[in-house]
Protein backbone atom coordinates (compact mmCIF):
# COMPACT_ATOMS: atom_id res chain seq x y z
CA UNK A 1 0.00 0.00 0.00
CA UNK A 2 1.48 3.28 -0.92
CA UNK A 3 1.10 6.04 1.83
CA UNK A 4 0.24 9.57 0.76
CA UNK A 5 3.82 10.58 2.51
CA UNK A 6 5.55 7.98 -0.25
CA UNK A 7 3.21 10.31 -2.87
CA UNK A 8 4.36 13.28 -1.84
CA UNK A 9 8.17 12.32 -1.93
CA UNK A 10 7.79 10.92 -5.61
CA UNK A 11 6.12 14.18 -7.02
CA UNK A 12 8.57 16.32 -5.25
CA UNK A 13 11.26 14.29 -6.61
CA UNK A 14 10.04 14.73 -10.00
CA UNK A 15 9.89 18.49 -9.58
CA UNK A 16 13.47 19.04 -8.42
CA UNK A 17 16.28 19.81 -11.05
CA UNK A 18 19.15 17.80 -10.47
CA UNK A 19 22.30 19.78 -11.26
CA UNK A 20 24.50 16.62 -11.67
CA UNK A 21 22.49 15.30 -14.28
CA UNK A 22 23.99 16.48 -17.34
CA UNK A 23 21.24 15.50 -19.40
CA UNK A 24 18.25 17.06 -17.33
CA UNK A 25 20.40 20.47 -16.81
CA UNK A 26 20.05 20.88 -20.32
CA UNK A 27 16.76 20.14 -21.04
CA UNK A 28 15.90 22.57 -18.34
CA UNK A 29 17.86 25.42 -19.85
CA UNK A 30 15.77 24.53 -23.01
CA UNK A 31 13.08 24.59 -21.45
CA UNK A 32 13.15 27.55 -19.60
CA UNK A 33 15.42 29.31 -22.66
CA UNK A 34 18.13 30.41 -20.09
CA UNK A 35 21.57 29.62 -20.03
CA UNK A 36 23.44 27.18 -17.37
CA UNK A 37 24.60 30.36 -15.33
CA UNK A 38 21.40 31.44 -15.07
CA UNK A 39 19.85 28.27 -13.92
CA UNK A 40 22.13 27.79 -10.94
CA UNK A 41 21.29 31.18 -10.06
CA UNK A 42 18.10 30.90 -9.87
CA UNK A 43 18.32 27.38 -7.85
CA UNK A 44 21.08 29.12 -5.46
CA UNK A 45 17.94 31.72 -4.83
CA UNK A 46 15.12 29.88 -4.57
CA UNK A 47 16.39 26.19 -4.11
CA UNK A 48 15.98 23.14 -6.85
CA UNK A 49 12.01 22.90 -7.08
CA UNK A 50 11.22 23.29 -11.07
CA UNK A 51 7.70 25.41 -10.51
CA UNK A 52 9.72 27.76 -7.62
CA UNK A 53 12.68 28.25 -10.73
CA UNK A 54 9.86 28.96 -12.74
CA UNK A 55 8.44 31.41 -10.95
CA UNK A 56 11.56 33.02 -10.25
CA UNK A 57 13.09 33.49 -13.89
CA UNK A 58 9.17 34.69 -15.07
CA UNK A 59 9.39 37.03 -12.14
CA UNK A 60 12.62 38.90 -12.96
CA UNK A 61 12.65 38.41 -16.41
CA UNK A 62 15.61 36.02 -17.00
CA UNK A 63 15.82 34.61 -20.71
CA UNK A 64 18.37 34.26 -23.15
CA UNK A 65 19.10 36.83 -25.54
CA UNK A 66 17.68 36.08 -28.87
CA UNK A 67 21.22 36.15 -30.77
CA UNK A 68 22.22 33.03 -27.83
CA UNK A 69 19.30 30.64 -28.89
Amino acid sequence: MIMNEDIKDRDEEVDRIHMDEGYEVQAWCELFEISIVDLKHAIEAVGPSAVKVKYYLEENNIRRSEHLR
